[in-house]
């Protein structure tokens, strides 16, 4: 090797040494003091423990102040994951977790050891949580634990607030239920000023979910400085948990038990007719809604859906075997609100509609092809006049039972509900020049069908409301059949329960289309004040004068109280003189199964104050379960003789008690369950 060549290499060398020490240098540098302050708020942060507290969610009242939701407090024992995943063996770990549910059981709470080990397999708890794995232990366990410390290493307690539902069941649908949120939802709320923490909970459905952010309380927490074993030194900051506010509601919950039990008897009844013909479907009457609301303001009274769940079983969690149950369709969806999602055929309670939009656009009018005390042969059957392909399947169209009702006008059209002259009104506006063919749409849509209702409840359905203009975009043919079977509410036409009702009460009231109420206000729960009050909300002004409202309202009126009415008899001896009431049947055809039944109703008429609509599912027609069902709401609430019904703690201490008159009291508790 030359000199020269050697002094070559040890420069290199040298280089790579000052380089190297160069960046020993820059990193010190950048530790001491670039970096200084990040490990200062971490050695800081290794003394200060952050002890959060849960504020009690708001409650939920009903319109008269009864309590519908509220909270108790749960002892809860938690396992630290921590302690527990590091200070034990696998062996070790199954001996505490055997150890543990003994305790809690003999204590009096029956724990199985699966249950434990559930929870701390959970992955929504993280390696540093503490895992809830047993609710509403006794306080014997609490002082067990105390005692006998060292034998359950990284176990404890702590009160936690938790759901409580004083009337059961009831308005499930509407009130909703809470549960832990799931990892998309705190990302989503990571930046939430209420703090969000996982495993939080949070509402999932109904008003629960509608009005999280005013339910939920802003938590509370303590700042602590504790020492190198974790033990406290010093309290550093301390804010107290703020309650949620209070939500009180338009529900009624007695007139809910009521429409709840009459949904539920009438489907009952559904199930035990026989139908006329053996090949016809049977009713199977799995499920059903009905809604009841305030015509003026669109208030909402009841809304009872069947199938229906206990939002009480959210408290403690599912199993996967009860959580499969509730999702199985052969379970017909009990978790499904149909009074707000359910999407139905109306059948021919969209009769109302159909004259209405007949009379608007002149069809029915003195320069129309009727005029409202024009009669019109009804035969029994429509057949379509210069009838070739434009008309789906056939160029006949016939009544229910191929009924003959002979001549008639609008009102008896109405009472009788002859498919005929709505076939023929359908027929005239679909192929007439002079006429609007799509006026039945526009009328639907007047009454708030084909579009939310704009309630104050997450999930809502929309419905549909086919017509010419929208098959045409969609590349689809529209025959003068589908306006015909529009015009009595068939086809592919669809609406919710809860549309139906409000396009009801926006006739009822004379016109005004308001979004469905549901919540009157809210308030703060310890001064009382009101912090938010919800006014009506119109959607539209419908116009609807005297002469196109009365004969109408002639015809409706003549459903329940006319002997050809199609609800005279399930309305016979109900009080119509002291309390009118008007209301149009409807059986509407479903492919393959039996017939949905339903009725629609208000009154006392000329100034009504409520609006009844009852769908029943495989039913039937609706003259004979859905319109009885509806004359069980509204008699009591005519006759001012609603049952109040009690709450579960009510029913718990009448359940004990036999007194002089203790078979009246039985009586009547096994009634007011029955409706609970």
């Amino acid at each position: 090797m030359t000199p020269e060549s050697l002094r070559l290499r040890l420069s290199f060398l040298a280089i790579l040494a000052l380089l190297a020490f160069g960046v020993l240098a820059a990193r010190l540098w950048f530790l001491q003091v670039m970096s200084s302050e990040e490990f200062e708020n971490i050695a800081v942060s290794n003394t200060i423990r952050v002890i959060y507290e849960p504020a009690p969610r708001g409650r939920v009242f009903d319109r008269n102040g009864h309590v519908l939701v509220d909270n108790r407090e749960s002892l809860v024992v938690t396992v630290d994951r921590f302690t527990f995943d590091t200070e034990f063996e696998e062996d070790e770990q199954d001996d505490l977790v055997l150890r543990l549910a003994t305790e809690i059981s003999r204590a009096g709470r029956l724990t199985k050891v699966f249950e434990i080990n559930g929870a701390l397999d959970d992955p929504r708890y993280g390696p540093l949580d503490a895992v809830p794995v047993a609710d509403d232990v006794t306080e014997n366990f609490e002082i067990v634990l105390a005692e006998r410390a060292d034998e359950f290493p990284g176990v404890g307690t702590v009160i936690r607030s938790v759901r409580t539902y004083p009337y059961g069941d009831l308005g499930a649908h509407i009130l909703g239920y809470v549960s832990l949120l799931s990892e998309e939802q705190y990302e989503l709320l990571a930046d939430d000023p209420k703090t969000y923490r996982r495993n939080d909970e949070i509402g999932q459905t109904g008003i629960e979910a509608s009005f999280e952010s005013v339910l939920r309380g802003t938590p509370g927490f303590t700042r602590l400085e504790v020492d190198n074993v974790g033990d406290p030194v010093a309290v550093l900051e301390q804010v107290d948990p703020i309650a949620g506010a209070d939500v009180h509601l338009t529900l009624d919950i007695d007139i809910q038990a009521l429409a709840e039990k009459e949904l539920v008897a009438g489907l009952a009844e559904a199930r035990q007719r026989e139908t006329d013909d053996p090949n016809d479907p049977p009713f199977k009457a799995p499920g059903g809604a009905l809604v009841v609301m305030d015509p003026n303001g669109s208030e909402v009274l009841a809304m009872a859906s069947f199938p229906t769940y206990s939002p009480s079983e959210f408290v403690h969690g599912f199993s996967e075997e009860r959580w499969a149950q509730l999702q199985d369709p052969n379970n017909h969806q009990p978790l499904h609100n149909r009074a707000l999602a359910g999407i139905y055929p109306p059948g021919s309670t969209f009769k109302l509609f159909t004259a209405y939009a007949a009379m608007n656009s002149g069809v029915i009018g003195p320069r129309g092809v009727l005029d409202v005390r024009t009669l019109y042969e009804d035969a029994g059957t429509y057949i379509v006049p210069s009838c070739e392909e434009e008309v789906i399947a056939s160029c006949t169209f016939r009544n229910a039972e191929e009924a003959i009702y002979g001549p008639v006008d609008l009102r008896r059209a109405i009472t009788v509900s002859s498919d005929v002259y709505f076939y023929y009104l359908g027929d005239t506006m679909d192929r007439a020049d002079r006429f609007d063919r799509e006026g039945i749409q526009r009328s639907a849509q007047l009454f708030g069908f084909g579009a939310p209702t704009g309630i104050a409840l997450p999930g809502e359905g929309v419905g549909r409301v086919p017509s010419p203009s929208a098959a045409e975009a969609a590349g689809e043919p529209w025959r003068t059949g589908d306006s015909i079977v529009l015009a009595i509410g068939q086809g592919v036409l669809g609406a919710t329960p809860l549309q139906l009702a409000n396009g009801y009460a926006a006739f009822a009231n004379g016109g005004t289309l308001y979004a469905p109420k549901m919540v009157k206000e809210v308030v703060n729960p310890v001064t009382g004040e009101v912090l938010q009050a919800f006014a009506d909300r119109v959607l539209d002004q419908i116009y609807l004068p005297r002469s196109i409202r009365t004969p109408i309202l002639e015809g409706l009126l003549g459903v329940t109280a006319d002997l050809e009415g199609t609800a005279h008899s399930a309305f016979f001896g109900f009080p119509q003189e002291e309390w009118p009431v008007a209301g149009k049947t409807g059986t509407a055809e479903v492919v393959g199964q039996a017939d949905n039944s339903l009725f629609a109703a208000f009154g006392p008429n000329p100034n009504p104050e409520y609006v009844v609509v009852a769908i029943m599912e495989e039913s039937g027609f609706g003259a004979s379960v859905a319109a009885p069902a509806v004359r069980r709401v509204l008699e009591p609430i005519a006759t001012n003789s609603v049952p109040a019904v009690r709450t579960i703690d009510d029913l718990a201490e009448l359940s004990g008690t036999i007194g002089d008159d203790g078979d009246d009291v039985d009586a009547e508790n096994t009634e007011v369950e029955s409706a609970a």
